[in-house]
């Protein structure tokens, strides 16, 4: 029995001896990347997301309520496409209310057929805000109801700090986003593959029903910028709202959304937030992978020691 015990408590001093060991001599796990802050910008409020995976990167004041002037067509364009999709061949319905629209308009008339998909092309390229209305009364049916649409979307979408009062941007105090709910909004529109096509043309010859053809320039300077991977989305100017730009761009496959909001240098600075964004999504990138090479045993050893990251 005397031999037994022995036996045991030296098979026990050995484990425990070569525990001791393999915790000195594993080392730790890969380190998760310290992100530096974001650049400086002059924005009032900014963010920028991950188009793939939906994290957001960095934000300056991304909660500030903020006036999204004509980023707001971004969901009337969305909505469009989704819930207007069987009548984007049909004639867009051009009332008085779109006739008389402030600020920048394409000068749609009633008496100048044209389709919804042609009209989503000048509502989106020159900002258009008569295009915006005649865009909510085609798809919803009546003014009012494309603006309970656009609430419902956003809280399909999951945004909860904004409200929208209008389909093209014009100020209004119930109309408001935040850069948050803003760049969310951009990559759930970004997922759709005809809004892509539609936010990344730099012209378009839009066609009307009798033939005549306008052709229309994109007012996002950002694709014209010399920025790898510009593929959008959309500008804004007000009053209220100062400059403002939504901007995403794709590089190896990913795909990156930037907001900046009341920001007097917007074509700059959106660059300088997606390189933060593309450079932090590499840094993950090369964690994760470091995590998966990480020895099997050493993964072991961590675990037991607390050290490894949780799943």
């Amino acid at each position: 029995m005397k031999t037994l015990l022995k036996a045991a408590l030296a098979l026990l001093l050995l484990c425990g001896a070569a525990g001791a060991y393999l915790a000195a001599t594993t080392p730790p796990p890969p380190s998760p990347p310290v992100r530096p802050a974001p650049p400086a910008t002059k924005a009032v409020s900014a963010a920028v997301i991950d188009g793939a995976t939906g994290e957001i990167y960095a934000e300056k004041e991304g909660l500030l309520r903020v006036h999204p002037a004509s980023t707001t067509k971004i969901l009337t364009c969305l909505i469009a496409l989704e819930e207007g999709k069987a009548l984007l061949d049909a004639d867009a319905v051009v009332t008085p209310l779109a006739e008389a629209q402030d600020g920048t308009n394409l000068g749609l008339r009633s008496d100048l057929p044209i389709s919804l998909r042609e009209v989503l092309y000048g509502m989106m390229l020159v900002s258009g805000n008569d295009a915006a209305v005649a865009v909510a009364e085609t798809v919803g049916g009546s003014y009012g109801r494309f603006i309970e649409m656009m609430n419902e979307k956003c809280a399909s979408i999951g945004v909860s700090h904004t409200h929208f009062a209008n389909p093209n941007g014009l100020t209004d105090p119930d109309h408001y986003t935040t850069a948050r709910d803003m760049v969310r909004i951009a990559r759930r529109a970004m997922e759709n593959p005809d809004f892509r096509a539609i936010v990344k043309e730099k012209t378009h010859a839009m066609t009307y029903r009798d033939g005549m053809i306008r052709i229309v320039e994109n007012r996002n300077e950002f694709l014209t910028g010399g920025y790898p991977g510009a593929n959008g989305v959309k500008t804004g100017t007000t009053d209220a709202a100062g400059d403002c730009l939504v901007a995403s761009a794709e590089q190896d496959g990913r795909l990156m959304i930037a907001a900046v909001y009341h920001d007097e240098d917007r074509f700059e600075d959106v660059k300088a937030w997606l390189d933060y964004g593309f450079a932090a999504a590499r840094a993950d990138d090369a964690y994760r992978a470091a995590l998966a090479a990480e020895p099997p045993l050493y993964k072991w050893v961590n675990r037991i020691l607390g050290r490894e990251p949780h799943a």
